[in-house]
């Protein structure tokens, strides 16, 4: 017999591509590839990023260097030596924050450039080992491990964390609302907070759009996410003023700014529910023949009820009332401070033989009045302080037919200067009629051009209405008969507060000038909102010439307490004095002129006598760029305070598009 041939068991692989060369130069090429890798991160650590805040640089960088450097040994020094499974787990870490690092380009060139080598030394060291090729006939099978199942794992484990990483980098990241500013869109909690999926890519492809929310990184802290909604625009002059938004875009014509449909939606405001019972039937005022039953109103011959009705059983007000009921966390006290006129009505009407209804919405010294009859005649009138009603030119309420006995479905309401009207879902009319404000103001602008951002504008829309505000919605029957109706709710246009001089003061219009790349963001929770109106960057000019800044409004700033609590007996505190001298003229302080410097000066020597009586030598003041400094209050020579009140384009992160893990369920955000 011929003996058999030797069997050769393993055989090397086929040399394709890359390894093709010799194993010396495709170790040289890693070697080379690695170093330029290496250089490029370090030199990214040590060069400044063109995007403030971008906090994850610096460790995404470290993290691809210690990835490197053990990818380097793994495959050159220890080769074959190496546990598969480490050999894989490094060259996709590697991989991994070489993508991450290249997402940084935006903030450095530098970085980008690392990660992009650190990507070809990924490539360059999973060639430099030859791989051998094992016939399955040959193999012999082996008792498996008990961990193999777990070895076997941690290389698609460590993929797909790669993967989720990217994913939350890039596209989308989950956010939750720590604080009621948002309410009631985003119900806000430092625990049980709505939690919201941000979409990443949506500004990388355009630019914020107005009435959308937003997320962004707060200017004066801007390793913190913050959400908002935006209303003001780069190069516009805005004006808030009596709870609503007037803007001048672009050097146009002075305009009262709408909501989008969606927004509109979103923003009224419950007041009273489907009224059903005497609960809610007990805050209106009734007048005349009026009857309550199962939650329908009988308005007969002239009878009248009007919402809302007094403590003193008289005609009230409408104001800025908490939305949420309670679960903002917002001070009381901050509610109900202003008369709100933007309203909503939406009722079933029932039309009694030969009746009509007179629907009411007033607005400080403004009344607009929908007459429905039967058949036809239907009309819509504006009655100003000491005139009769004027008829508004409305052709389709005109002709609009209501059968007597029938019931409809009516929408009547006035927001952002429109009225609107509405039956059966369907829109009968929209009928733009501005404010007494807006009349004022392109009034002013005609004879010399007005900046709405400016003391004189401000001091226009200080002014109260001769009649004073007033805000309510009234129904009344006709002369000999009316119409029963259904309430099916009341809503208030959201009220955006400007200013509080004080807890008792008055509501003092907010003005500001847009840059360019420059956006103005409000909370939905306008008395509960840290937003555009109350930003305000504090700079700590050192004696060795540096300067610090950053923000007081921030919860976890030391420097704040210490401000809040410096003050002589009687006396503001420093905080106190720096935010009126910020957020308000001399004139509307009470204070003669030039009395800005005084002011801060006192508040830097209080906060020094505050310091000297606690002991403290040193506090740590946190910064705009996220981080903190440790400053003497030696080394403090002066104080500087100067309003911020907009987002750079640069700080947005991307648009919330659902909430979700919440108590309230999930649902889209529109």
């Amino acid at each position: 017999m011929t003996a058999a041939a030797p069997d050769p068991g393993l055989a090397p692989a086929p040399a394709k591509g890359w390894r093709k060369l010799s194993p010396s130069l495709r170790r040289a090429a890693a070697n080379v590839a690695c170093t330029a890798a290496l250089l490029a991160g370090v030199a990214a650590l040590f060069m400044g990023s063109r995007l403030e805040g971008a906090w994850h640089r610096l460790p995404v960088l470290l993290a691809l260097l210690a990835s490197l450097g053990l990818a380097w040994f793994v495959f050159v020094r220890k080769g074959h030596g190496a546990h598969p499974v480490l050999r894989g787990a490094s060259l996709v870490s590697l991989g991994g924050l070489s993508l991450l690092a290249m997402s940084l380009a935006k903030a450095s060139g530098v970085a980008a450039l690392a990660g992009l080598l650190g990507m070809v030394a990924a490539n360059a060291l999973n060639g430099a080992l030859d791989r051998g090729l094992t016939r399955g006939r040959d193999l012999k099978p082996a008792k498996p491990h008990a961990l193999k199942p777990l070895f076997d794992n941690i290389e698609s484990l460590a993929g797909a964390l790669v993967m989720v990483l990217l994913v939350w980098h890039f596209g989308l990241e989950a956010f939750r609302i720590p604080s009621g500013s948002m309410s009631p869109t985003l119900s806000g909690d430092p625990v049980w907070g709505d939690r919201v999926l941000v979409d990443k890519f949506a500004y990388e492809f355009r630019d914020p759009e107005r009435w959308e929310p937003v997320v962004f990184r707060y200017p004066m802290r801007r390793s913190d996410p913050y959400v908002k909604r935006l209303v003001g625009m780069p190069g516009e002059e805005l004006l808030l003023a009596q709870g609503d938004l007037y803007v001048r875009p672009h050097g146009g014509e002075i305009a009262l700014l709408a909501k989008t449909p969606a927004a509109r939606e979103v923003l009224w405001l419950p007041l009273v529910p489907e009224v059903t019972g005497s609960k809610e039937w007990a805050r209106f005022l009734r007048e005349g023949d009026v009857d309550f039953k199962d939650g329908e109103i009988a308005l007969r011959k002239r009878g009248r009820v009007v919402f809302p009705r007094s403590k003193q059983d008289k005609e009230g007000d409408v104001t800025d009332h908490d939305a949420s009921f309670g679960d903002s966390g917002t001070p009381k006290e901050r509610y109900d401070r202003c008369i709100c006129g933007d309203l909503r009505l939406r009722a079933e009407v029932e039309l009694d033989d030969g009746g009509e209804l007179t629907v009411v919405i007033r607005r400080d010294t403004d009344r607009y009045i929908l007459a429905l009859k039967p058949t036809s005649g239907c009309a819509l009138f504006h009655e100003a302080a000491g005139q009769g009603p004027a008829p508004l030119a409305v052709p389709e309420l005109a002709v609009l037919s209501l059968e007597a006995q029938a019931s409809y479905e009516l929408e009547f309401s006035l927001a952002d200067g429109v009225l609107r009207v509405a039956v059966d879902g369907n829109t009968i009319t929209e009928q733009a009629v501005g404010t007494p404000l807006l009349q004022v103001l392109r009034s002013r602008d005609k004879e010399k051009r007005l900046t709405l951002g400016g003391p004189e504008a401000i001091k226009l829309a200080s002014a109260e209405p001769a009649g004073g505000r007033a805000a309510r919605i009234e129904l009344a029957g006709g002369p000999e008969r009316g119409a029963r109706v259904r309430v099916l709710g009341i809503e208030r246009d959201i009220y955006y507060q400007g200013r509080f001089l004080d807890e008792q003061g008055p509501d003092l219009p907010f003005g500001v000038n847009l840059g360019s790349e420059q956006y103005f963001v409000l909370g939905d929770n306008s008395p509960g909102s840290k937003d555009s109106r109350a930003w305000f960057r504090l700079a700590l000019f050192l004696k060795d010439g540096r300067v610090v800044s950053g923000g007081l409004d921030d919860a976890h700033q030391p420097l704040a307490f210490l401000l809040s609590e410096a003050a002589e007996e009687g006396d503001l505190t420093a905080l106190q004095k720096l935010l009126r001298v910020c957020m308000f003229s001399a004139a509307e302080r009470g204070d003669e002129e030039g009395s800005d410097a005084r002011l801060v000066k006192e508040a830097l020597d209080a906060l020094r006598a505050k310091a000297e009586r606690e002991g403290k030598g040193a506090v740590d003041f946190y910064t705009e760029g996220g981080g903190y400094a440790r400053v003497a209050f030696a080394d403090i020579e002066r104080l500087q305070v100067e309003p911020i009140p907009y987002v750079e384009r640069k700080l947005f992160v991307g648009r919330p598009f659902a909430v979700f893990l919440s108590p309230r369920g999930m649902k889209l955000i529109d």
